[in-house]
């Protein structure tokens, strides 16, 4: 078994040039016959996603076109977009990570529109990540929280490079509730409607 290791998407004896993937590990193992391989401690970032989680297993060890899958304390990691899940598979190709699912108790979303300076956050029992679309899909009890308001449905679809959302089928539950912030009361008490 190995500890500490690094480990880089690209020639060996050059330096990873920003866009190629690392797979930092605290210790690992291997067949070198499948090319299967168990990472301990793991951390994966391109210096732009940054992937982390307690225990990875990859069907192929490069991020040419590989699988993984991760498991304990899930992290992923992009621009404003934070995700934490319980359990991830990751399919990597031509050194991008292009699709995820994540699974939790439940899975934990938040992102940041700057624009407005208001928060994003959003739960699900699974979340589905698609960098080709730039869509994070929340699946199951799903909640997506948009400033004040609050999404609730089965299957709700938030775009994290638009900062726009929809919902998604509605055929297994009720459609979506919608809680929306009270308006804002006046802040001179003057203006306030007298109490008889």
């Amino acid at each position: 078994m190995l500890a500490g290791c690094l480990l880089a998407a690209s020639v060996a004896g050059q330096e990873p040039v920003q866009d190629d993937y690392e797979a930092a590990c605290e210790s690992l193992s291997g067949n070198a016959r499948s090319d299967e391989t168990v990472c301990i401690g793991v951390n994966i970032s391109d210096g732009m996603n940054d992937i982390s989680a307690g225990l990875a297993a990859t069907n192929k060890f490069d991020f040419d076109s590989s699988r993984w899958r991760l498991s304990e304390s899930v992290r992923l990691a992009f621009n404003t977009t934070e995700i934490l899940a319980d359990e991830a598979l990751f399919e990597f190709e031509a050194d991008e990570l292009v699709l995820g699912e994540l699974s939790g108790n439940p899975v934990v979303m938040s992102d940041y529109i700057e624009e407005r300076d208001i928060p994003v956050s959003g739960t699900a029992e699974s979340l589905e990540y698609d960098s080709r679309s730039s869509t994070l899909r929340l699946i199951g009890r799903a909640t997506l929280t948009i400033g004040d308001n609050e999404f609730m449905g089965c299957d709700l679809i938030y775009n994290f490079s638009d900062k726009t959302y929809n919902s998604g089928t509605t055929d297994d539950c009720d459609g979506v509730i919608v809680r929306l912030a009270p308006p804002e009361e006046l802040d001179d008490p003057e203006g306030q409607p007298e109490i008889p």
